[in-house]
């Protein structure tokens, strides 16, 4: 943009933003002002204002994502639906459900079967007992909006994890009355239809969703097919009580074409790896979860209870067949009160939160992806006690201090009653203190920072490899950090380091000297989480003019590296390009018309390996967007992607040491593509 343009911006948002002299105050009459409380619809699935609201009052980075931004294109992946979330690290690994999703660093060493960060739909854990999640049990276009909470500031929400928190808040009979049919459709057979619905009588309000999705995929034997049903009931008894129940069932089937030499990618990225296609690899699961909440207000104090069960049958064939059935239990409950104390605004919340699984694990021989004798048999138990407490106090207008601190017991235990293994029980204990601050210059502007301890015990796909049981990791973060709006500006920006101690990561095992899941002794992440968003022609937010051209950006810096290693000196930890920057420049209409370029940018090389040998190339892509959303009737889209066929790896898996040569563990993105999409709404 020219600096005149910038000028002109900057003055139109002077003239809407000046102040009325005395003078002139004195020739005008003002007309009264009335203002009116306006009463939630919901006590258990808040509306969208609400929650930004509550996660302003977080002294860290968070997010709300309202569901009509990722909606205006393809929703079907987690990198569909954090494109422009600043620190939510999601690249999809095939165009598929799987993916690496991380926060802060957490969980690097996963493109699959996320950890490190609690996953919850409507403040319910979708984790299982273990910590681990799958993404295939989340479904975008029954959300509302997502709520994240970046590193330690999820404290609140009962995580203590290094990576926070993401909570899908569900659609309602309240707030999505009426039927939403939706259908997707474009390259490589991808398909995608969902119908939707809900109504309310009285007290009582019902909403469903039903979705199918499957797609060929860009890759050689990278099918997908899945349906996910989300429904919920609600019934408030009174203006203070209310109980919803929720109803998840998901039947996945993914193809997986595993990874691929850098040769093999910039030759022919649509191939898929032999062994793959030879084991005829897949992952395969079934999930079934009824879950209640139930809020409750008593004066200055709401009380908020969390009960459910869930059931995961998984057949994983990939060099040995995976079976495993699950079955996890939860239940807890919080409580804020928000009376003053000593004449000062005071906000205190608390809560306990108990989750025990229960995993019937065998592994059988690959005959071609068929099961072969059974190799290994165990019992797996995952228990959990987590309790926090965290209080606000309002020193003075515009300035709040916040402590707090998370407590745990996790027992992980495993009995092998078939094949080679040995038996565990390994009891963890922590507690993670925090103290920060929130100062509000203006009514605009904020500025927080707090220092924070995390915690995370191994699920069981680290607690025990090879020969010993893994320590849990824990770490001491400091973050500094401003959001806010001025004018036609609105910014959300925090820098944080955090310092690791026990991080569970790939590496070379010192009994056995094969790679396998250990603890490092001591690592450092440090990063910039940035999320921009101004309208490039000067109008302020608080307006509503006939069309906008809005600039948004979203860029993640990580710099993840070991700490005067002994093996690895200050090497960089493998897993995650330093920066991603995603961004768009649409034009806005009223009506609800947008149009634009998009764009992805990994400007520096990513390492696969801890020794730092080899790496992943730089890239940048960009694509196309058009279309118009409604609130009520026929909405549509466009959107082409990777617009100049960039071969390139969107994520790579993690080796101890590929040794400066080429190795298989490039996870191509998808070539260039066209979507289309119509939703209508009555």
């Amino acid at each position: 943009m020219k600096s005149t343009h910038l000028i002109a911006a900057a003055s139109i948002c002077g003239l809407a933003s000046a102040e009325t002299t005395p003078e002139a105050a004195s020739n005008k009459t003002l007309p009264d002002v009335v203002v009116t409380a306006t009463k939630e619809k919901s006590l258990t699935a808040p509306s969208v204002q609400a929650a930004r609201e509550e996660l302003a009052k977080v002294p860290g980075g968070t997010e709300v994502v309202d569901a009509d931004r990722y909606l205006r294109g393809r929703a079907s992946t987690v990198a569909d639906t954090f494109a422009l979330s600043p620190g939510v690290f999601a690249q999809s690994r095939f165009g598929s459900d799987e993916a690496r999703i991380s926060i802060r660093g957490s969980g690097l060493q996963r493109t699959f079967h996320g950890r490190g960060i609690r996953v919850m739909q409507d403040g319910i854990p979708v984790n299982l007992a273990d910590g681990s999640f799958d993404m295939q049990a989340l479904e975008p276009t029954a959300a509302s909006y997502i709520n994240i909470w970046r590193g330690a500031n999820a404290l609140d929400q009962g995580s203590s994890t290094l990576g926070g928190a993401i909570d899908y808040v569900s659609r309602t009979g309240l707030n999505s009355t009426g039927g939403d049919l939706r259908v997707e459709a474009g390259s490589y057979g991808y398909l995608r239809a969902g119908i939707a619905g809900g109504f309310s009588a009285g007290s009582a309000d019902v909403y469903a969703s039903l979705t199918h999705q499957q797609q060929d995929g860009f890759r050689n034997h990278a099918e997908q097919e899945n349906e996910r049903l989300f429904t919920n009931f609600g019934w408030r008894f009174n203006d203070d009580v209310e109980t919803r129940f929720y109803i998840t069932a998901v039947n996945t089937n993914s193809e997986l074409p595993g990874s691929l030499l850098k040769s093999e990618l910039n030759r022919d990225p649509r191939m898929a790896a032999p062994a793959n296609i030879t084991l005829d690899q897949h992952r395969n699961f079934e999930l079934l979860r009824l879950a209640n909440k139930t809020t409750v207000r008593d004066g200055d104090t709401t009380w908020e209870f969390i009960a459910g069960v869930s059931h995961k049958d998984l057949d994983h064939p990939i060099s040995t067949v995976i079976d495993q059935n699950t079955n996890d239990f939860f239940a807890g409950f919080t409580g804020t009160n928000e009376s003053e104390l000593y004449g000062h605004a005071n906000r205190l919340r608390g809560g306990i939160t108990f989750s025990y699984g229960l995993i019937d694990a065998s592994t059988y021989a690959s005959v071609f992806g068929h099961r072969g004798a059974l190799t290994n048999h165990a019992d797996q138990t995952a228990t959990n006690l987590e309790g926090f407490i965290e209080d606000q106090f309002t020193v003075s207008p515009g300035f709040t201090l916040i402590a707090g601190a998370s407590a745990a017991y996790n027992r992980r235990e495993s009995d092998i009653t078939y094949g080679p293994g040995r038996d565990y029980a390994t009891d963890y204990t922590n507690i993670s203190p925090k103290v920060g601050f929130r100062w509000e210059p203006t009514h605009q502007v904020q500025v927080y920072g707090n220092v924070s301890g995390s915690y995370e015990p191994p699920s069981f796909s680290e607690a025990l490899t090879l020969n010993t049981a893994r320590d849990a990791q824990t770490a001491t973060t400091v973050e500094l950090g401003t959001r806010g709006s001025w004018c036609a500006f609105r910014w959300d920006a925090s820098v944080y380091h955090a310092v690791i101690k026990d991080e569970l990561l790939s590496l070379v095992d010192p009994v056995t000297q094969l790679t396998s899941t250990i603890n490092a002794d001591k690592t450092l992440h440090s990063g910039i989480e940035a999320g921009f968003e101004g309208d490039l022609l000067g109008t302020p937010w608080d307006q509503s003019p006939d069309n906008r051209l809005v600039f948004r950006t979203a860029w993640t810096y990580g710099d993840f590296r070991f700490d005067n290693d002994a093996k690895y000196g200050n090497n960089k930890i493998a897993g995650q390009p330093p920066h991603l920057i995603r961004g768009e420049l649409t034009w806005e209409n009223h009506s609800g018309w947008y149009a634009g370029p998009t764009f992805e940018w990994v400007p520096t090389k990513a390492f696969i390996d801890h020794r730092n040998t080899f790496a992943a190339d730089p890239y940048a892509i960009c694509g196309f967007k058009f279309g118009q959303r409604r609130e009520q009737g026929l909405s549509w889209f466009i959107e082409a992607r990777n617009l100049t066929n960039e071969k390139y790896a969107t994520t790579t898996g993690v080796m101890e040491n590929a040794n400066f040569t080429d190795q298989r563990q490039f996870l191509p993105g998808d070539g260039r593509s066209l979507y289309g999409g119509i939703e209508w709404k009555w």
